[in-house]
């Protein structure tokens, strides 16, 4: 009989082991966070091909995830049976004669049934998806990037060529005595080339311009004391006094040091510095415009009413450059309209002689699609491919087929990083404003 007590030993240390087994965190939380960024990076790319076929943009987000594991374990001690077996025995009565038979098998000493040993084990994730289109997302998502923005994703190492590509909906040049020059890139109707312009000048020449000629944003904050007093013109409370306030002023700016950095990525732009907006290196980087300049007083203009493009002005105002910038749906209607025509082999031409504008003969280079960065070892600013064997950073399907951005595709990656926190930004419509003059901060 020792083996039966050998057996009854190891049913209750399975018992007690089973009681030890938890639910590993930390692999679980692996593939939920793995999960998600698949996830938001298929959802971005989803809609940039859809602003590609022209179909309606389509925000949501997962609000949260719960995973849930249950794992239930019964053990339990056999049924067995003690005494001699029979194969069963009769009951005489008086009118009938009746056959019981144990409830075990006579030949057996124990039964194992699924009251003995059992487990199940049950594992669901349920989450919850909310839709991002609502009167709030759509008031920041459609207000143009301000400055602030910008100046967020400089500081975090994004390449300012990248930045002004996709930021920048066009360029306006107003020269002493001459009607204003526009150069407003939406191909394939306009490369941003304007015919009116002796140079010959394009929107990728601006782009290069800023990018080379150290074209960044400063901010400048100041605090001013607190109000005294708790009348209707004081701002206290209750006759005491108030919380100081913190005001941040943006502006855009030129900075000798990232000209040089740039340069160094691509010194072949080198004489084109400066060249196109007919103004010398010791006015820009001495003058007013240069970051750091001690002449930048924009407390005196706090109460100017705020535009919605972002002005340099040169000469005492006698040559005035606009920047209009794109809002963070125009950015992925831009890229998608990119993909477009790289899947369709879109061949720019030159100037018709009636038509929409494209660029001048001599300068072909200008109309690359999609453009290509001269900073980022000359890669395109997006690359899609469809039906595509490598290896894929991130891909989807569409009516048309499947898509995929291969795995090579950096500058396409670093955009996809930077959608995902615009969205973010752009979501809340009380933390923006268009062209902030101002930010206060209590």
């Amino acid at each position: 009989m020792w083996w039966r007590a050998l057996l009854v030993g190891g049913l209750f240390a399975g018992l007690l082991g089973a009681c030890a087994v938890v639910d590993p965190v930390d692999s679980r939380f692996d593939t939920v966070t793995r999960s998600l960024a698949r996830a938001r990076d298929e959802a971005i790319f989803l809609n940039l091909i859809r602003a590609s076929h022209s179909y309606p943009l389509a925000f949501a987000t997962i609000a949260n995830v719960t995973p849930t594991m249950t794992n239930t374990t019964s053990l339990g001690l056999p049924s067995f049976l003690e005494g001699p077996g029979a194969a069963g025995f009769l009951v005489k009565g008086a009118t009938t004669t009746a056959t019981t038979f144990p409830t075990s098998s006579p030949f057996r000493d124990f039964i194992f049934n699924n009251t003995t040993a059992s487990n199940s084990t049950a594992i669901g994730t349920n989450f919850n998806v909310s839709s991002q289109e609502t009167g709030s997302f759509y008031e920041g998502f459609l207000k143009p990037i301000d400055l602030t923005i910008l100046d967020y994703f400089i500081r975090q190492g994004y390449p300012r060529e990248m930045l002004f590509w996709l930021f920048t909906e066009s360029f306006e040049l107003t020269l002493p005595g001459q009607k204003p020059l526009g150069f407003h890139y939406n191909p394939p109707s306009d490369l941003g080339c304007d015919p009116a312009d002796k140079r010959h000048r394009c929107f990728t020449d601006w782009v290069h311009n800023a990018t080379f000629d150290g074209l960044t944003v400063e901010q400048k904050t100041q605090q001013r004391p607190a109000s005294l007093g708790g009348g209707a013109g004081g701002g206290g409370r209750g006759g005491g006094a108030g919380r100081p306030t913190t005001y941040t002023y943006a502006r855009f700016c030129f900075n000798s040091v990232l000209a040089k950095e740039a340069l160094a990525l691509a010194p072949q732009f080198a004489p084109l510095l400066l060249k196109d907006i007919d103004v010398s290196q010791v006015e820009v980087y001495g003058g007013p415009l240069a970051c750091g300049s001690p002449t930048w007083h924009p407390e005196t203009t706090a109460t100017d009413p705020q535009q919605d493009i972002l002005p340099l002005k040169f000469r005492n105002n006698t040559i005035q450059f606009r920047i209009i910038p794109r809002s963070a749906y125009g950015v992925f209607n831009f890229l998608g309209s990119l993909m477009k025509l790289q899947q369709e082999g879109y061949e720019p031409r030159p100037y018709p002689p009636i038509g929409p504008r494209h660029y001048p003969p001599a300068r072909k280079w200008v109309g690359d699609m999609p453009p290509r960065l001269a900073t980022m070892d000359d890669r395109p600013l997006i690359e899609v491919v469809q039906n595509y064997d490598g290896k894929c950073f991130v891909h989807t399907w569409f009516e048309d087929g499947n898509y995929c951005v291969p795995d090579d595709a950096t500058t396409t990656k670093r955009i996809f990083g930077l959608l995902s926190q615009l969205i973010a930004i752009q979501t809340a419509a009380a933390d923006l404003s268009i062209t902030p003059i101002v930010r206060v901060i209590q």
